[in-house]
């Protein structure tokens, strides 16, 4: 009898027409209702899923051990560390006086006290749970002593348990950065104004809300409010030294990991003694459980999370999701909806490192900022803590004030309700999370690559030049192109050139990295490639850009750039150079920028050939250089755009810096001892 490989036979039907690999697969769901570790369940599967795809499962352990590759993940114990110190020691009480000292005396002070409070430690903590453990005990009965409603109170201080979960040195935020593989100090910078607009809007609510109680009101005293701030001088500085550092660039966020733990210990054990040494182990212990724990969960969902990725599981949503959904606004109410489930059923780090690679291919898909899927991301899961029936805040705070389940249910409602409609203004106003990160270019290198290696290469510069190549890459790297001018009317494109006029609709994706062109006149001038899907398409309007894109007031741009290939681009995973939207009918194609990183706002509008009147030349290339030349002495430098200021380079080092000023095809240079005003010449630049 022929025996059959061992795979061939976990696919035969053995029971009831089940084959042996289905069976695995309930037996996984059944370890897991009993309570099997996280982690395990998560091996498990990653195991079943490669062995059934036909592939090895060394592959499993190969992912696992990629984990350590992943930038800033020594932050996350540092981070987990520092924040149990602060729990253990008496920090709590002495933020609960101070704010107190300074607010108490406004309507509702005590229920503001308590939302900052838990906010910031929740932040260092990382973990609602913990927060609500430590500070509840003496933050409830404060509240009822003061009479404020003890239905009120326990919806309060259940609310603010996950308040600070968009804060630096939050740890959900490092995780999202590390999964999603997007900035972490981006991250901090994006969080920092929702999470202030959450505090301040359940602070009027509370303000309000209190006046429904016979509140015995404190009065202010500056003797009381100097006293508190006495107790709390060494521990002041450690928010304001962070915050300022993370938010002005100058400390990075694997500095700010090292620096909080060890000012923490510091401050804790040597000069206030909250915490004994003799208790270090213990806290150590506790802390280093968690990160254990965490840490073996990443590393197995990383599997699993790649074998969704292999296996083009996104694209294939997206390819159905698109047939129903038209645009993101739909989309991101149906996320807003999946990640509130989310909430309720998984603790915040599972739900980051499973569910983000699934969403993170479709939210790119519709052209989402991944800065801004963070913190919609972050601010669903706060709201999730506290969604019946199994928010996990509403499980804590049941077991830590020994109240009924449902009596949590009925006190939680009205500040889900706040929360919900905070999270709506997060979600739709872009604004509110990337307010930092500069308008993309429309100036750049933007090429198309069809099926049979043909390319379609668009130059853009200022001025509305542009200059079209097409052809083989050999012919592209030798021809000089045909050159004509370009309009832009809200958002539409119009290229002008020798050989007649072309209209597209254009919208430029993930920061400068990818521009759709949908030509609304296509003509048969280039090949069309086989198999193309269909892309429907919401036409933005003027409004919508300015509310996705807000220009910063300074941002600096990293040169010179790279000559990649289009295939090349940096952000993970590249979901539209593949898949569904590789190639897309009615004459829309998503062009790639060979410009890395791509153009701002302010290095676009640079981008041309400049002459004085005394016919001095400069020309600011897109290939990162500027070419110098006065009275035939001709000098090439590289540069870089930071704020109002452009730097020329030689060898990295800056050899001269001007501020500069654009104004009417103007371009003024201003240095320490001299003035240029340079007028816009009519050509192309060099690439």
């Amino acid at each position: 009898m022929k025996l059959l490989p061992f795979f061939e036979i976990l696919k035969k039907p053995v029971l009831f027409g089940i084959s042996l690999i289905n069976i695995l697969y309930v037996g996984v769901i059944l370890v897991a209702l009993i309570g099997a570790p996280l982690f395990s369940v998560f091996a498990m599967i990653a195991i079943i899923n490669f062995f059934k795809s036909g592939n090895s499962i060394i592959i499993v352990a190969q992912e696992m051990i990629d984990i350590v590759d992943m930038q800033m993940l020594y932050s996350i114990p540092l981070f987990t560390f520092a924040g149990y110190v602060l729990a253990a020691s008496k920090a709590s009480q002495r933020l609960v006086r101070l704010t107190r000292a300074a607010l108490g005396w406004l309507p509702g002070g005590l229920a503001i006290v308590t939302l900052l409070v838990c906010a910031f430690f929740t932040a260092f903590t990382g973990a609602s749970g913990i927060t609500i453990v430590a500070l509840g005990g003496f933050l409830l009965p404060a509240l009822l002593s003061e009479r404020y409603e003890e239905r009120f109170s326990l919806g309060l201080v259940t609310a603010s348990g996950s308040l600070g979960l968009l804060f630096p040195p939050s740890l959900a935020i490092i995780i999202f950065g590390v999964v999603a593989k997007v900035s972490i100090d981006k991250l901090f910078l994006a969080g920092a104004l929702p999470g202030v607009f959450l505090i301040v809007v359940l602070s009027i609510f509370c303000a309000i809300y209190s006046l429904r109680f016979p509140l015995e009101r404190t009065h202010f005293s500056a003797k009381e409010l100097v006293s508190a701030l006495k107790d709390m001088l060494w521990e002041i500085p450690l928010p304001v030294l962070l915050f300022t550092g993370i938010y002005s660039g100058k400390l990075a966020i694997s500095d700010a990991a090292s620096f909080t733990a060890v000012y923490i210990l510091v401050v804790e054990v040597f000069i206030l003694k909250d915490v004994k040494i003799k208790q270090l182990p213990g806290v150590i212990k506790e802390s280093m459980i968690l990160v254990g724990a965490l840490l073996m969960i990443m590393s197995t969902s990383l599997a699993t999370s790649n074998f969704i990725i292999d296996q083009q599981i996104p694209q294939k949503i997206f390819a159905v999701m698109e047939q129903f959904i038209s645009n993101k606004y739909v989309f991101l109410i149906l996320l807003n909806i999946f990640l509130l489930i989310v909430g309720c059923i998984m603790d915040i780090f599972s739900a980051l490192v499973i569910v983000v690679p699934l969403i993170l291919p479709i939210a790119e898909a519709y052209n989402i900022n991944l800065i801004h899927l963070g913190i919609i991301f972050l601010a669903n899961l706060e709201i999730g803590y506290l969604t019946p029936p199994v928010g996990m805040n509403l499980f804590i705070a049941s077991i830590r004030f020994d109240k009924p389940i449902l009596q949590l249910y009925r006190a939680s409602l009205v500040f889900i309700g706040v929360l919900f409609v905070c999270l709506l203004f997060i979600t739709y106003l872009p604004g509110l999370s990337i307010w930092f990160l500069e308008k993309p270019s429309l100036a750049g290198v933007w090429e198309y690559q069809y099926d049979d290696g043909t390319v379609d290469q668009i130059l853009i510069q200022s001025g509305n030049i542009y200059t079209r190549k097409q052809g083989d890459l050999m012919q592209i790297m030798m021809s000089e192109g045909e050159t004509g001018k370009y309009q832009v009317k809200g958002n539409q494109l119009i290229l002008e050139s020798s050989r007649g006029t072309e209209e597209y609709q254009f919208e430029i994706y993930h920061e400068g990295k990818k521009l759709l062109l949908n030509n609304l006149h296509p003509v048969a001038d280039m090949p069309q490639s086989e198999g193309e899907e269909e892309f429907l398409w919401e036409e933005p309007t003027e409004s919508d850009a300015e509310l996705l894109w807000e220009e910063p007031a300074e941002a600096e741009e990293e040169l010179p750039w790279s000559d990649e290939e289009a295939g090349d681009a940096e952000f993970s995973p590249d979901f539209l150079n593949e898949g569904v939207n590789k190639q897309v009918s009615k004459g829309k194609k998503f062009y790639i920028n060979k410009l890395s990183p791509p153009l701002g706002k302010k290095s676009g509008e640079l981008i041309a050939q400049w002459q004085t009147e005394d016919n001095i030349r400069l020309e600011i290339s897109l290939n990162g250089k500027i070419t110098w030349e006065k009275s035939g002495d001709i000098k090439e430098f590289l540069f870089k755009v930071k704020g109002n200021q452009i730097q020329f380079l030689e060898e990295q080092e800056i050899v001269e810096s001007y501020r500069f000023k654009m104004s009417k095809g103007q371009l003024i240079l201003k240095g320490d001892q001299k003035e240029y005003v340079f007028n816009r010449l009519d050509l192309p630049v060099h690439y």
